[in-house]
């Protein structure tokens, strides 16, 4: 999925990832279940939670694994606050 200026709300099952392309920073905030993310040029990985957010620089393919059925929205740190 490649990112844009928009941002996007979706529902993983237990499992699901979420390959996700962007071309700046951007957000990802968990709003139900955990999630895990892990970003190509990052040497460390995020475990979110209910109501936790990460910021990802967007420099390479980023993957999102819902670690338990989760809800997350993605999208411009702006947007999501």
């Amino acid at each position: 999925m490649r990112l844009g200026s928009e941002h996007l709300g979706l529902e993983l099952a237990q499992g699901e990832v979420v390959r996700l392309e962007s071309a700046g920073t951007f957000e990802v905030a968990c709003e139900e279940g955990r999630v895990w993310l892990t970003e190509e040029s990052s040497e460390r990985d995020v475990w979110l939670t209910a109501g936790q957010c990460a910021r990802l620089s967007g420099r390479g393919l980023a993957l999102v694994e819902a670690v338990r059925r989760a809800r997350i929205r993605i999208g411009a740190p702006a947007l999501l606050s």
